[in-house]
C-alpha cells in the first residue's frame, strides 16, 4: 500500500453502507433540504460580484500550480493560516501550509512527471469546484507505473485565501492501477 497522496488510501475497500442504503436513508431528506436551500443559494450566488468569482477561480487554479513550482513558498501566499484539507470520510486530512508543502513534495517524488488537468471548474459565491485528472508515472518498488488518478475538489475561499478544501478521489482506481487491488476490487492477500 502506498503512502497517503491526496487522500488516505489505507481504508478498507469494503464500505460499510451501500449506495442504495444511503439513498434510502438520506435520499428524500436530501431532496427536501436542497429544495429548501435553493433560494438561499441563488441569493448568495447573485450577491457575489463576478470579479470575486473570477478571483476565486484563479486562486483555486493556483493551488494546482504548486505541483509544478520549484519553490513552494506560494503555498504561504494562497493558503489561510488555518487552512484545513478534508478527505473521506470527511475528516481532517491535513492543516496548514507546511503540511501541504510536505504532501506536494511527496507527491512530486512519487509521480516524477505528474500533470494535473482541470476537466471542469464551477464557481459560485465563496466556493470553487474543480474536477481534475492527474496523469503520471508512479514510482513503485516494481518500477514506474503509468497511472490516471481522478478527483473532485471543493474550495472555500475567504479574504483572498483558500480556507478549506474538501476532496474526493478515486483511490480504488489508483490502487488497482498500482497492482495493490485486483480489478474486481478484492484486496490482494
Amino acid at each position: 500500500m502506498i503512502t497517503r497522496l491526496f487522500a488516505p488510501l489505507a481504508y478498507p475497500c469494503a464500505f460499510p453502507l451501500s449506495r442504495r442504503i444511503v439513498l434510502q436513508r438520506w435520499g428524500s431528506a436530501g431532496i427536501g433540504a436542497s429544495a429548501a436551500l435553493a433560494p438561499i443559494l441563488i441569493r448568495a450566488q447573485e450577491a457575489t460580484p463576478a470579479s470575486d468569482v473570477a478571483a476565486n477561480i484563479a486562486l483555486a487554479r493556483s493551488f494546482y500550480e504548486l505541483y509544478q513550482l520549484d519553490d513552494l513558498a506560494a503555498a504561504d501566499e494562497i493558503l489561510a493560516p488555518d487552512f484545513t484539507w478534508y478527505s473521506p470520510p470527511q475528516t481532517r486530512f491535513l492543516a496548514g501550509a507546511d503540511e501541504t508543502k510536505q504532501l506536494v513534495t511527496g507527491l512530486r517524488e512519487f509521480f516524477l512527471d505528474l500533470v494535473i488537468t482541470e476537466n471542469d471548474v464551477i464557481a459560485a459565491g465563496d466556493r470553487v469546484v474543480v474536477r481534475w485528472t492527474l496523469t503520471g508515472t508512479a514510482q513503485t518498488e516494481h518500477g514506474g507505473v503509468p497511472v490516471i488518478y481522478t478527483g473532485i475538489d471543493i474550495y472555500r475561499i475567504a479574504d483572498g485565501k483558500i480556507v478549506e478544501l474538501w476532496q474526493n478521489t478515486d483511490d480504488l482506481g489508483l490502487e488497482q492501477q498500482l497492482g495493490n487491488v485486483p480489478a474486481d476490487g478484492t484486496p490482494v492477500a
